[in-house]
């Protein structure tokens, strides 16, 4: 039986429900915060004397929808609803955010999906491109061009172009700004080693996959409860792949300069190939396969996991909690291993994933840029109090509050990591902003006293931010400084295909990788997967993603 893409199937009731309720949405039947594009409210609001921060009076109320991170916490006394950062937008700029509903971000594009199916639209909401990329084309969502460039203050509009103004061109269609970008930086895996169980052991720091798979199966033999290299279908063995130079799910140039993808190119059955082998040696989870990113970093704070694929900031989450548990736990930062003697390049993702868009006839659209501009003051600009907005002392991470925030491209690297190495070696902290100062004096703390501090943020900082080996940071510098940092080639929105048979793909693909490592499938039949694959849509995939790239 043919398989269908639930997601196709959302898709297409999205169309055909933005098309019936394209009179109903915009009818003038909205609740008290929106209005009509044409009302008086809303070009009251647009005509008059611009002010980034300009409060409003009387209060105004803006409906909203979002997903909440699952490991979100606050002080006290504190909620969603009542918060620092719900009580400065409050008292600041006169906005009080009033939400349709909250999800886990886990269901949160199917509930989305779900809300606009049934013609619901909150003034705010975080989508994703494949929304975007529908509701601009059915009309949907307020015009943000002149207000963005009214309302933005100067530093929102620094960042928001930081990184050459690719994230605000793929927020624009026909020339009309119709989302805030999600902005950030994207910088790559890094792999992450217990430095102590490598002293205990007597083992060498990883160079070469040969390192890793060594390091896998003498970590493996410690006891029947240890696991030499963390693993799950998430993201967990990306860098793996990249150490074959095989790069899954991304778009990457071929030999003749045409974008092909990343999943079916030969390098990856070799890759395949060796997890089939840590498999069989049970130097990976057996259930691997089953396991979210939360169930796979279960092994980690349990500490029964000797090696990680992951992001630079692991050392906050979940390092911490297994350094509480039990101080001897050490974990430091190396580059991708890999086979030959060719690096490996280490795959960055468009680092725009969400846009923030306003329904069209929203009352107050403008509301919107005035609290990103105030998110931005409050955690990027020289007079930011960056412990008191974005991570408390005691490590609570007030930044998960906010519905609309931006992050600076640069901001952690190079800016925030060689501020604070020139003031380390200067010995002079004089020059850096408040979040640099905060940041510079955990690490010297750390570095001098030992002391971890609270829930473990001095270690976890100068293992993710000091200029020294073994910290997470120092191996991204080391990648750019290198040139190894390989882009993801596709970042439109998806192409008609991809919205059809992408899921159906990605699912295929699992499915195939699966059986192969487990051993339940011969290695050879990743060719038969490659075939299935650009039969089911991948061929036309490949063929819009070119002709896309094409035309930019």
């Amino acid at each position: 039986m043919k398989r269908v893409s639930p997601r196709l199937n959302v898709s297409m009731l999205l169309i055909i429900a933005l098309l019936v309720s394209a009179c109903s949405i915009n009818s003038g039947q909205q609740n008290d915060s929106a209005g009509s594009p044409g009302s008086s409210d809303n070009q009251a609001s647009t005509s008059e004397t611009a002010d980034p921060f300009g409060k409003y009076d009387p209060p105004i109320v803006v409906s909203a929808v979002r997903a909440i991170d699952e490991a979100v916490k606050y002080p006290s006394g504190d909620s969603l609803d009542n918060n620092v950062w719900t009580r400065e937008f409050a008292d600041k700029l006169g906005i009080k955010i009033k939400y349709d509903w909250t999800v886990a971000s886990t269901q949160y594009e199917q509930k989305l999906n779900v809300s606009l199916t049934s013609g619901e639209m909150a003034d705010i909401m975080p989508v994703y491109s494949k929304q975007l990329q529908e509701l601009a084309e059915f009309d949907k969502l307020e015009d943000l061009t002149e207000l963005f460039d009214k309302y933005a203050s100067p530093l929102t509009k620094e960042i928001l172009y930081q990184d050459g103004g690719t994230a605000m061109k793929s927020a624009t269609f026909n020339d009309k700004l119709l989302a805030l970008p999600y902005t950030g930086a994207s910088f790559g895996q890094v792999l992450w080693v217990r430095s102590d169980w490598l002293e205990e052991m007597n083992l060498p720091e990883p160079k070469t996959m040969d390192d890793v798979l060594m390091i896998s199966k003498a970590f493996k033999s410690r006891s029947n409860n240890s696991y030499g290299l963390a693993a799950n279908w998430g993201t967990a063995l990306t860098g793996f792949f990249n150490g074959y130079h095989a790069y899954p799910n991304i778009w990457i140039k071929d030999s003749d300069g045409k974008l092909a993808f990343g999943s079916i190119q030969p390098e990856m059955k070799a890759a395949l190939a060796k997890l089939r082998e840590l498999y069989a040696n049970g130097e990976i989870d057996q259930e691997f396969a089953l396991k979210d990113d939360n169930k796979m970093l279960d092994t980690v704070t349990s500490g029964s996991v000797g090696m990680i694929y992951g992001p630079d900031w692991y050392p906050f989450w979940p390092f911490a909690d297994a350094k509480l548990k039990d101080p001897k736990i050490d974990w430091k930062a190396f580059p991708i291993p890999y086979i030959d003697e060719n690096p490996a390049k280490v795959p960055v993702t468009f680092p725009v994933g969400i846009y923030f868009v306003v329904k069209k006839g929203a009352k107050h659209p403008e509301a919107a840029i005035k609290m990103l501009n105030l998110f931005i003051e409050n955690t990027w600009s020289k007079t930011a109090d960056t412990e008191k907005f974005l991570i408390a002392p005691d490590g609570i991470e007030l930044f998960k509050y906010p519905l609309i925030q931006a992050w600076p491209a640069n901001k952690d690297l190079p800016d925030l990591y060689n501020a604070i190495k020139d003031a380390l070696q200067t010995k002079d902290a004089s020059a850096l902003n408040g979040e640099q100062r905060t940041k510079h004096d955990r690490i010297v703390q750390f570095q001098s006293t030992g002391e971890l501090g609270t829930n473990a943020i001095n270690w976890a900082t100068a293992r993710q931010m000091a200029p020294e080996k073994g910290s997470s940071f120092s191996v991204l510098a080391y990648y750019r400084d290198k040139g190894l940092v390989l882009t993801d080639e596709m970042y439109g929105p998806p192409t008609p295909t991809m919205t059809k048979s992408m899921t159906t793909l990605l699912d295929l693909q699992k499915q195939a990788f699966t059986r192969i490592v487990m051993g339940t499938a011969p290695l050879d039949s990743f060719d038969s997967f490659v075939e299935e694959w650009k039969k089911l849509g991948g061929d036309k995939i490949t063929k819009e993603v070119n002709e896309w790239a094409a035309s930019q």
